[in-house]
This record gives C-alpha cells, sequence and structure tokens, in this order.
C-alpha cells in the first residue's frame, strides 16, 4: 500500500499508538493548569475566527495554547514554542531563529500574525531571518493547521500562527493588574526579564505598557557543531549563536457599552549570531545582477572571520484597533485592525562592515461586517489589504527592491442544525508583484473556498471533515531573485512566470472530549497543482549537481567544487503531502492524592513530487508521552519525545539521525487572593544530553539544538 521508505518511517508509530488513550487535544503543551477540573469541557475562544468560534466546534483542525500551557513552553522564538503541537514543527537556523513548518510546509506558505495581522518583517525571505513577534506577553496562540487562505490571504495555504496578547486593551481593568517575569538559563548563560502592567484612566479608557530584555550567551551543545567537524572547531559550544533583544509596547483604548477604539506603538530590536557560518569567496568589486553597487572592500565584504556573521535587526510598528456594536443594517457588529511596520535589519560580517541591508516597509488592514442572523445561518463579509515595499542592497541581496500590494473580499458562514455543525466561506483575492529595478510586472487572481461538516453523534464525540480549494501567488522571492544567497550556501533563480499554486486540501477527525480521557485523531491529505519547489542544476551534464561562485550572473562558470553555491531555480510541479496527527490522554486518579494525567501524541507527514521524488526538508515521524502531577500548589511533569532517524531523504539532502528528548518541569505557586500569586519554577531540558538536529533545518548538519540544561525563573503575578 505504501512505498517502502513509508513503511520503514510509519513503523515507529506503533509504540506510540500502545499507549492508553487519553488527554485533551487543546492541552498540546502536555501540561492541563492545576485549576482545571479533568471531566470539564473548556470552551476557548478563537479570535482568528471572525465569529469567534469555539475551539471545539471547528471542523477544520484548529489549536489553542492558553497562557498556562505557554508557561512551560520555550520562550527562545515563535517556532520554539508552537514546536510540539501536532502537526507542527520548527525550521531552526540556531536558537535565536525558528519559524514553524505545519505539516511539511514553511516559509512563505504559514503566515505568521499578530492579533490577527501579520508580522510584517523579512522572515519568509532566508531561514536565517527572525520573526518580529515575541512570544513571552502571548496570553493565548492559535494554530491553524492546513489551509486558512480563506481568512487571512493566499500566503497561508500551509497554516498560520496566531499570537494573541493584551498590547491593545479590549477591557477596562478595574484595578492596576500586571505580571513580572524573569529566567536564566543555564545552556546559554542567559537570562530574560519582562513585565507587562494594565490600568484604568478615567471611566473609559485603559492603559497597557509592557517591556523585554533578553540577554543569552552562546548556547552548550553536546559535542561539535558540525557533522565532520574541522580540526580546529570547538567542542562543546555553538559559536555565534547569542542573542539580545529588547521589546517595548505601549498602548491605549476608549472602551464604551457598544465597543472600543484603540491604538499600541511597539519597538523590537533583536542583535543575534547566525551559526553556522556563510560561504564566502573572494572576488572582484562588481555592479551585480540587481544594480547594486558593491563598493565595500573584497577583504570583509566577502570573507567572514571566526566571529561569524550577525543579524541587528529593528521593527517599529504602529497598531489601531476598533469594535463597535451596530444593530443596524443587517449588521450587529463591525470591527477593524490597522498595522504599519518600519523594518529593517543589517547583516554584520565578522569585522563588523555591513555585508547586506534590508528594508520592509508595510501596511496591513482588514474590515469584518458580522451580519445577524439569517436562518440558522451566522457569518461575516470581510475585506483585507496590504501594501508592501522591500528593498536589499549588498553581497546578500538575491531578490531586488520589489513592491507588492493586494485586495480580497471574503465572505464565511455557519451553521448548526441539531447534532450538524456546517460552515462555508469563499474568498477573491488581487495580488500584484512588482521587481522595482527591471520594471518586471506580475499579477494573480486568486479564489478559495472551503467547507466543512461536524457531526456530535453523542456527547463528548463527534466527527468532522473539511475541504478546502485555495490558490496561492508566488512570492517576491520566488519570482524575482536572482543572485547568491549564503545563508543557505546557494544561488537561487527565481522565474516571473510562474503561476498560483492551486491546493486541494481534505481533513478527517474524530474528537473525544470531556470524562475521564481525551483524544483527537485526525488525518489529512493535500494535493497541490504547480507547486513552487527550488531546483537543483546539470547544466554541463555531468550527472552531479551543479556549483557556481557568486558572481555566476556575470560569469556564467559552474565550477568543480564541494563547498562552492550550489545552484538552484524556481520551477513548478504537481506534489501531494498525506500525513495524520494523533494526541491523547487520561487522567489515572483525582483524589487526596493529587492528580494524575497521562498523554501521548504523534504526527507524520510524507511529501512527494510527481515522478516519486521526495520534497526536502521534511519533518519525520515523531511520537512523544508526557505526565503530570499535581497536588496543591506544586506540579511536577516529565516528557519523553522520540524524533526518528530519516534514512531516505530527497535528492541532494544528507540523512539526519533521530534523537530522543528528555525533560522535566517543576512549579510551586503560592496564590494571595485574586489575580495575585508567586510561582516559582524549574525546567531541566535534554537530560540524555543528546546531539540532535531538525531535518527541517537548513544548518542541521552545522548547529544542533541544545545540549542538557536547565532554566529556572520566577513569575509575579498582581
Amino acid at each position: 500500500m505504501f512505498p517502502d521508505t513509508t513503511r520503514r518511517r510509519l513503523s515507529p508509530v506503533l509504540l506510540a499508538l500502545s499507549v492508553p488513550v487519553g488527554g485533551s487535544f487543546a492541552a498540546e503543551s502536555d501540561e492541563p493548569a492545576p485549576h482545571r477540573h479533568p471531566h470539564q469541557m473548556e470552551e476557548v475562544v478563537i479570535t482568528a475566527d471572525p465569529l469567534g468560534t469555539i475551539e471545539s466546534h471547528l471542523a477544520a483542525p484548529v489549536s489553542v495554547l492558553d497562557a498556562e500551557q505557554l508557561r512551560n513552553r520555550s520562550k527562545r522564538s515563535i517556532g520554539e514554542t508552537v514546536g510540539q503541537v501536532p502537526g507542527v514543527n520548527v525550521s531552526d537556523f540556531g536558537a535565536s531563529v525558528g519559524r514553524p513548518v505545519i505539516r511539511g510546509l514553511g516559509g512563505a506558505r504559514v503566515r505568521v500574525l499578530e492579533g490577527g495581522i501579520g508580522t510584517m518583517d523579512v522572515s519568509t525571505l532566508s531561514p536565517d531571518h527572525g520573526v518580529a513577534v515575541e512570544p513571552i506577553f502571548a496570553e493565548q496562540i492559535e494554530i491553524f493547521r492546513g489551509p486558512a487562505t480563506l481568512l487571512y490571504g493566499s500566503g497561508a495555504s500551509g497554516g498560520l500562527v496566531n499570537v494573541v496578547n493584551r498590547r491593545i486593551p479590549r477591557t477596562r481593568p478595574d484595578t492596576v493588574t500586571g505580571e513580572l517575569y524573569a529566567h536564566y538559563d543555564t545552556v546559554s548563560d542567559g537570562w530574560l526579564g519582562a513585565w507587562q502592567a494594565e490600568l484604568p484612566l478615567g471611566e473609559h479608557f485603559a492603559l497597557h505598557a509592557d517591556g523585554l530584555r533578553r540577554d543569552n550567551g552562546d548556547i552548550d551543545i553536546p559535542g561539535f557543531a558540525s557533522v565532520s567537524p574541522e580540526p580546529d572547531e570547538r567542542r562543546g559550544t555553538l559559536a555565534n549563536s547569542d542573542t539580545e533583544t529588547d521589546n517595548y509596547a505601549v498602548g491605549a483604548s476608549w472602551i464604551g457599552a457598544r465597543g472600543f477604539l484603540g491604538f499600541n506603538v511597539s519597538h523590537l530590536a533583536n542583535d543575534y549570531g547566525v551559526p553556522g557560518g556563510h560561504h564566502h569567496h573572494e572576488e572582484d568589486d562588481h555592479d551585480d545582477d540587481q544594480g547594486h553597487d558593491d563598493d565595500h572592500d573584497d577583504d570583509h565584504a566577502l570573507e567572514a572571520d571566526e566571529d561569524g556573521t550577525r543579524i541587528a535587526l529593528q521593527q517599529t510598528r504602529f497598531d489601531v484597533e476598533a469594535e463597535i456594536a451596530l444593530g443596524a443594517l443587517g449588521i450587529d457588529r463591525a470591527r477593524t485592525r490597522w498595522a504599519y511596520s518600519d523594518y529593517m535589519h543589517d547583516e554584520i560580517e565578522g569585522d563588523g562592515a555591513v555585508g547586506t541591508a534590508f528594508s520592509n516597509e508595510e501596511i496591513e488592514g482588514r474590515v469584518e461586517l458580522v451580519h445577524r442572523p439569517l436562518g440558522a445561518w451566522d457569518g461575516v463579509v470581510g475585506l483585507q489589504y496590504g501594501d508592501r515595499t522591500f528593498a536589499a542592497v549588498g553581497e546578500e541581496a538575491f531578490v531586488p527592491p520589489a513592491a507588492q500590494d493586494s485586495i480580497a473580499v471574503f465572505v464565511f458562514e455557519k451553521a448548526d442544525y441539531g447534532q450538524v455543525h456546517l460552515d462555508a466561506g469563499v474568498r477573491y483575492e488581487q495580488q500584484d508583484a512588482r521587481d522595482r529595478t527591471r520594471g518586471r510586472d506580475r499579477s494573480h487572481e486568486l479564489f478559495s473556498v472551503s467547507g466543512g461538516i461536524g457531526y456530535a453523534y453523542r456527547p463528548g464525540w463527534s466527527l468532522g471533515l473539511a475541504v478546502t480549494r485555495s490558490e496561492r501567488a508566488p512570492s517576491i522571492e520566488e519570482l524575482f531573485a536572482g543572485g547568491p544567497h549564503l545563508a543557505t550556501n546557494t544561488f537561487e533563480i527565481g522565474d516571473p512566470d510562474l503561476g498560483e499554486e492551486t491546493s486541494t486540501n481534505i481533513d478527517l477527525s474524530w474528537r473525544k472530549e470531556g470524562g475521564r480521557y481525551h483524544f483527537e485523531a485526525t488525518v489529512f491529505y493535500n494535493d497541490i497543482d504547480d507547486f513552487v519547489y527550488l531546483a537543483s542544476n546539470d547544466r554541463n551534464g555531468d550527472g552531479i549537481a551543479d556549483r557556481v561562485e557568486p558572481d555566476f550572473a556575470s560569469s556564467g562558470l559552474v565550477v568543480d567544487e564541494d563547498d562552492a553555491l550550489l545552484l538552484l531555480d524556481q520551477r513548478q510541479r504537481d506534489a501531494r503531502f498525506w500525513g495524520f496527527e494523533l494526541a491523547a490522554g487520561t487522567t489515572l486518579f483525582d483524589d487526596a492524592r493529587g492528580r494524575l494525567d497521562l498523554n501521548a501524541w504523534s504526527d507524520y507527514v510524507d511529501a512527494e513530487l510527481s515522478g516519486g521524488e521526495q520534497v526536502p526538508r521534511i519533518p519525520p515521524l515523531r511520537f512523544g508521552l508526557g505526565s503530570r502531577w499535581m497536588r496543591g500548589p506544586l506540579v511536577l511533569g516529565f516528557e519523553v519525545i522520540r524524533v526518528t532517524d530519516v534514512e531516505s531523504p530527497a535528492a541532494l539532502e544528507t540523512r539526519t539521525d533521530g534523537y530522543t528528548m528528555v525533560n522535566l518541569d517543576a512549579a510551586w505557586t503560592y496564590r494571595a487572593g485574586q489575580p495575585g500569586e508567586v510561582e516559582l519554577f524549574a525546567r531541566a531540558t535534554n537530560l540524555a544530553d543528546q546531539t540532535a538536529r531538525r531535518h527541517a533545518s537548513f544548518v542541521k548538519d552545522r548547529a544542533p539544538l541544545p545540549g542538557i540544561g536547565a532554566v529556572v525563573g520566577a513569575r509575579v503575578r498582581f
């Protein structure tokens, strides 16, 4: 039934399925909150759904991590924070950069949002670019697995991650409330401090402010960073993996009986090292193919010294949000949110010279009108607009200055007929992209439609089917790239004639909620026509993938050097993805001994291009087992996560060894009224001190995950 490689990758899942069934899929952090009763069904509202649907009442696969579930998650990056949700992996570039990969799809196909608006950075352009959002301020993170293009645009054809925070107050607090947080991380000899506060101003106003400071050194690793280390490579440390971060925000809202109007201003500064090193060669100064004048010195422009490359990132962002209850003209309520971002980052070579400077000025907004019920149907009509101006100057400016704008309208409806839930929607989007150097323009008209049905055939038990047909326009790097991409050691060539991707996605789910045990099982199939991917070349016909120097655009020469840049171009071919996500758990006891929960989870994705070739960087089969004991103010947790080997990788990829992560955590909480509390916590990670490399990472052979370490800290709420 399956190819041999698929059977080999699936065989370890039998171990995961042999664990007793139970546990809520919503509690994928493997840490139910101490105050929740295991037999209660918690209602979690999805803010990224314009209708505010309850999590358990959606046909599409959605997961929510609330504030208490997020407490024991890694705060290094948004990818690390959500990377253990079934179906979600991480494409990391060292400890400071981690972008979510959903069901094997990443990059521009997975949108990361803050409050329903994109992060408006350049993280999709290159895997060493960080995502401009800090998960530590999140009160909830929502993960849509599968196409979410209907609500948030063609860039979300693989899924989306929405970070929900309180930077724009939506309710007025009765008194001053806030939170202080600090931790020390042994694996990087680093610390993090953060705070946030809200206070009422008069009868209708509320003010919010927050701040964060992170200072991490190079992370400790079990052995050598490289799979094949050089004789002088240092053991036990991932060089150039340190991070310094500052993030501050202030917001205010006017809040009335019928709605609110609020704004927020935030600033992020992130200075981090890029481990693994760029591949650089000496060459003469030249005017490159994109019209940028390389006027800096050869020795430092193309020869990184042992200090390595660093990225100095800055973003200033302005957000405005409003909602009002109308109750007229058939409209129940209206809301809108708009954001403007001024983003830039410099890629700094080892001697301090700026090798490449990136800038991105962007505005994005949406308007939603929720109509009054039409029979059994509730729904929303919306409009979304985006405008982006991008530029890069320097040696890694492999994408020319470009502009992109889009406008879209969408309709989403849902209804309940007894035990049957229905939802349906449609979206039309017009997107234009322009190469501002060569004057090339590309326009795409995108149409997406979705439908779902859920059947609650008995209390707590339900079946779901969701079908989505979505179209994605190529990104600006897929259309217009043309130069050396040193972060991935490649020379990339875009294709301005690329057409739209068309994805037909089917999800089948079976869920059990409430009672003593919980579970959810989802199987998905995604058939993508004209899938855009980077392909290697063999222009000289020697049967070996071509390697070139950074000046290939002018020289056209293929070189016989194993460490030269791999020549890649953007192509389209049909592809298919399929896989599953499982989560289960049970409460073993809840009595005078305390409460003990067990849970297990697993996920898998298989992806092939037409013709049978494997899609590159597909995460392997994973499964995990965890337990959590709670009694009074004390909580103790344990988890084991197994990531299997990748023995049959895609063409030109190297195999990746599997690894086992063993983690422990403990917390003690003193409660002094509501909401006052003091929490002391400790987390121990990678207790087996295993060398772990993620197959989805471009630098997996040069930058492993951290070794054994601990995080100790405190949280104070008032």
